[in-house]
């Protein structure tokens, strides 16, 4: 058997857009990925639906694996033939024991490769306004480690410290801040030089305490600044208030949990980034094709009109029309439906208008609007998941209308993403559902012993009837089913109804 490979890849400070193209590459091709809680949850939905996920962090009252576990682990994984990617937050060679990990592969004989992330030490800063390094105000920056080692002492050399003219970044050192503060202060650093804390840096909860050596622990206590955090010491903090940028978003603060597929929570996500929201892409639904070509078996001459329910089952269905070898003026005649703008947007880019689609999304409307433009000549064909709801084609065959269903998938649950879940549910402040199925396998992976404080979103009716039979209680149900709908609903939260 051929040996496999570790990648010890960097996530981030936790903003998802940070990670570097090399690392989403190796996330496409691993087999495996060990992940620590810090990783950004969106970036396990780029993974391939075969690759395991093992989550190898830790987390307060929640002890998964120890070092050494998770060091033997890694290099077991890579002899069993597999690509093996270690995820962990931040740059995996600064304080992140990414060294310790290299060295027992290389002990154990397996090939390893470094993918370095973008570090919190100058991330977070520079989202809070504060760059490490300016011209006119710091020509260097030093990292140093707040966190007390084994023996419980803070290994500094402080003397050394205090007469650096650059910025200085404590890391994990909210615990010790007083004691940072002492030592700096009795070693000759000035009680009026600037210094801020900057609490969970890139993401919704993000908060920046700005003061200095003499009044930042007070500051810190009166805003309750909690871990993860990391301290800036030096003059570039006073220029937070010039370039804060990061921190004015109307969703600033918010983060919010798509549960859809992997490509509609994308979408959902990039909708809600633009107003500042942080969002946490937890897919725990895929699509999952039949083994054999749904569409051999269809005579297009027999039909005159093609009717679409989802965004999912036109990519699917370009897919599968590619794969059989169908010659595309055998469809030209047809006439195309869909339930949505989304469903309509996703043909469009495949250069179809559509000729049908309902003012309101959902499968009863669209009904509505399709019944009275058939005659009796008309045989509607209908693109849609194998599990789907069957609204639409029941109401088609009540009209007496000819109608013929083509499952283009199955909705299935994705139970890779319940230890996601677990662990992003209970900061997140929004929870939106835009599928029933989504809903479904939620309830389904739900630990009940999870705080949840977070207000559920649902995309339409159909979806909050959904929430409702699984016993979820939905703040709002979205006045319009699209992306931009769940968008409006969030934001008409936040601001009271007021324009944004």
């Amino acid at each position: 058997m051929k040996q496999g490979k570790v990648y010890l890849l960097g996530a981030g400070p936790g903003d998802a857009e940070l990670l570097t193209i090399k690392g989403y590459n190796c996330l496409q091709k691993a087999d495996v990925v060990v992940y620590d809680f810090l990783a950004c949850p969106s970036m396990l939905n780029v993974v391939r639906q075969d690759c395991e996920l093992i989550f190898a962090g830790k987390q307060a009252g929640h002890h998964f694996k120890k070092q050494h576990e998770t060091n033997l682990l890694l290099a077991e994984l890579a002899k069993q033939g597999k690509t093996v990617v270690r995820l962990k937050g931040g740059d995996p060679y600064i304080f992140g024991r990414g060294g310790e990990e290299a060295q027992v592969l290389l002990e154990q004989g397996v090939e390893f490769e470094v993918v370095p992330g973008v570090s919190s030490c100058y991330s977070a800063p520079a989202y809070a306004g504060i760059p490490v390094t300016h011209r006119t105000y710091a020509s260097s920056f030093h990292v140093i480690t707040g966190h007390k080692q084994l023996d419980h002492r803070l290994d500094i050399n402080f003397k050394a410290l205090a007469k650096l003219d650059g910025t200085l970044v404590f890391l994990m050192s909210l615990m010790n801040l007083p004691h940072i503060v002492e030592e700096l202060v009795a070693n000759g650093k000035s009680v009026d030089t600037p210094a801020a804390v900057v609490q969970q840096g890139t993401t919704a909860h993000q908060k920046t305490a700005v003061g200095t050596l003499a009044t930042i622990v007070e500051e810190v206590q009166r805003q309750q600044i909690h871990t993860p955090a990391l301290t800036v010491v030096g003059d570039v903090v006073s220029l937070r208030d010039q370039l804060n940028w990061f921190e004015k978003g109307t969703l600033f603060g918010k983060k919010v949990l798509a549960t859809g597929t992997q490509s509609h929570a994308k979408q959902i996500a990039t909708e809600l980034r633009q107003y500042g929201a942080e969002t946490a892409e937890i897919s725990l639904i895929y699509c999952k094709t039949p083994k054999e070509n749904p569409l051999l078996q269809v005579d297009w001459s027999e039909y005159t009109w093609i009717v679409f329910t989802s965004a999912n089952g036109v990519e699917l269905f370009w897919d599968d029309l590619r794969q059989s070898g169908t010659d595309l003026r055998s469809i030209m005649h047809l006439k195309f439906a869909a339930i949505g703008s989304g469903t309509a947007q996703a043909l469009r880019e495949h250069g179809i208008s559509v000729d049908c689609m309902p003012k309101r999304f959902e499968s009863r409307y669209l009904a509505e609007e399709l019944i009275p433009r058939l005659n009796d000549k008309d045989k509607v064909l209908l693109m849609r998941a194998e599990n789907g709801t069957v609204v639409l084609p029941q109401l088609l065959k009540k009209a007496g209308k000819d109608c013929v269903s083509v499952p283009l998938y199955r909705t299935e649950v994705d139970m890779r993403k319940k230890e996601l879940l677990r662990l992003h549910l209970t900061d997140a402040d929004y929870l939106v559902f835009s599928s029933a199925s989504a809903v479904r396998a939620y309830a389904k992976m739900r630990d009940p012993s999870v705080p949840c404080h977070a207000k559920v979103i649902s995309i339409g009716e159909v979806t909050s009837k959904a929430a409702a039979q699984c016993g979820i209680s939905v703040a709002y149900t979205a006045k319009e089913a699209t992306v931009s709908g769940i968008a409006a609903a969030i934001l008409q939260d936040v601001t009271g109804g007021q324009e944004v």
